[in-house]
């Protein structure tokens, strides 16, 4: 197919990026801008390579075409790009079409802006407070720091909160006064139908079960809004929860650990125990309400497929002339981190998988959906097939590629790739004419096909590989 193919390594200074000040005031017309915010902790997210991005679109595509973000996840290439371009944004995940509808539509009214206050009073709130009064009440009686609590006590209950698996069965080693408010709970719970997700899959567990309720209250109210109104107010609740969930790294992935290597409670428990669960639920959604209201879209014709990316190259108009890729290329269980943001855009209250260790089996301990997705470029045996797919399809359109690509350290110990650069570079030659590496930085070695030289993962976390017919 190819008569000649150009490889070489291009390094890129690109601008510093300030992102905005996190400290919101309502009062003040802070997010009337075009500004490029983080929407949720997301692991690989591409928020401060914007810009360097935007400018290597910028050289491959000067027209001005449009761009489909193939692996859109948290928006923020979908979010920035849509300032300039037409954006087809995809991805296979709800919490990801969520994200991006509402960064690419817009609301601003009174209704949304005094959304969460009414939510706030609403009898909604209220009842659901009063129902599980009891294990609230525990909680807080062990968040409250004049009290001088046994951190044995913390342990009992980050180990043995979850009402998901006391509805199965309760606790048995657990303390007293645990067991009694996980079986009132429960018994509760069995009278309120398809309520509470919230409460009974994160409660305790990701958020102190206040918040649970108060995540359950905006739910509730979401559903029985307008439908206009779902993308920028769940999109608002995922940047909540992302924000308050009490974990190490703001992920879903696995919830705190309370004790050492020993069985010992770790020093540190009861300030990480305490850090997040007295954030307050409604002043953070607020602020995210108004955050993603305030954006200003200035070109049109965007949208958003949750689909297979395979399928959505099939579905491309002429006037999109870039594809960008950022698949997932470690062998983890991408989807395990954001498995939570995902029920509560679903609402489906879903099986929890299991785990089986040493002939037992239980609950898996981040709680994951049985359910979840895995994208076969993280899965070893399938990546190669799937790049050399996404290539072709790309190239058959007549569309320039980017991949990004993060370079890791073998001498460091981080997760090696399913495939590595070479191999992508060899691959994409065989369906494009000129292939170029772009760095936001300077590389040390002046080849990178060479496997004796290993990238810094720190200096060059991240490359573009540009792909294109000319």
């Amino acid at each position: 197919m190819l008569s000649i193919c150009l490889i070489k390594l291009i390094s890129t200074d690109t601008k510093k990026f300030n992102l905005m000040n996190r400290s919101i005031n309502p009062q003040l017309n802070l997010f009337n801008n075009i500004k490029t915010f983080r929407t949720i902790h997301y692991l690989g997210s591409k928020l401060r390579l914007v810009e360097f991005i935007q400018e290597v679109i910028d050289e491959v595509d000067p027209s001005m075409g449009g761009v489909c973000d193939l692996f859109a996840g948290s928006g923020s290439v979908t979010q920035h790009l849509s300032n300039n371009r037409k954006i087809i944004a995809a991805d296979v995940q709800e919490y990801s079409e969520i994200i991006c509808n509402a960064l690419l539509n817009p609301i601003s009214d009174d209704f949304i802006l005094s959304f969460s206050n009414r939510v706030k009073e609403s009898k909604v709130q209220e009842e659901l407070s009063f129902t599980f009064k009891e294990i609230i009440s525990l909680e807080e009686e062990l968040l409250d720091e004049s009290v001088n609590v046994d951190p044995e006590r913390i342990c009992d209950f980050l180990e043995n909160s979850s009402i998901y698996s006391a509805e199965i069965s309760l606790p048995v080693n657990s303390h007293k006064d645990l067991k009694n408010v996980l079986q009132v709970s429960t018994d509760k719970l069995k009278k309120m139908n398809s309520r509470c997700l919230a409460f009974r899959y994160f409660g305790g567990v990701y958020f102190s079960f206040q918040q649970s309720i108060e995540i359950d209250a905006i739910l509730e109210s979401i559903t029985k809004a307008d439908s206009k109104y779902k993308y920028i107010l769940s999109a608002a609740l995922l940047s909540t929860a992302s924000d308050i969930v009490n974990t190490v790294g703001k992920q879903f992935a696995q919830p705190l650990r309370p004790r050492d290597k020993s069985g010992k409670p770790k020093k540190s428990l009861l300030k990480q125990f305490r850090k997040d669960r007295k954030l307050d639920v409604f002043d953070i959604f607020s602020n995210w309400v108004i955050r993603y209201s305030s954006r200003k879209i200035t070109t049109k014709g965007h949208k958003f497929f949750k689909q297979d990316c395979f399928d959505v190259i099939d579905l491309l108009d002429s006037d999109i002339k870039t594809v960008y890729a950022d698949p997932p290329y470690t062998r983890d269980h991408y989807s395990r981190f954001y498995h939570g943001l995902e029920t509560l855009c679903l609402k489906d209250f879903p099986e929890i998988s299991t785990t089986t260790i040493k002939g037992t089996t239980s609950l898996s301990r981040g709680l994951y959906r049985k359910d979840r997705h895995q994208s076969e470029f993280c899965i070893r045996s399938k990546a190669p097939t799937a790049f050399k797919r996404l290539f072709q399809k790309v190239s058959s359109i007549d569309k320039s590629l980017i991949v990004s690509y993060s370079p890791y350290s073998k001498e460091k110990g981080a997760h090696p790739r399913v495939v590595e650069l070479e191999y992508l570079e060899k691959l994409a030659s065989e369906y494009f004419n000129l292939v170029e590496i772009r760095s936001p930085g300077n590389f040390s070695h002046s080849k990178l096909n060479k496997t004796d030289l290993h990238l810094d993962s720190e200096k060059d976390s991240e490359i573009l590989l540009v792909c294109k017919n000319a």
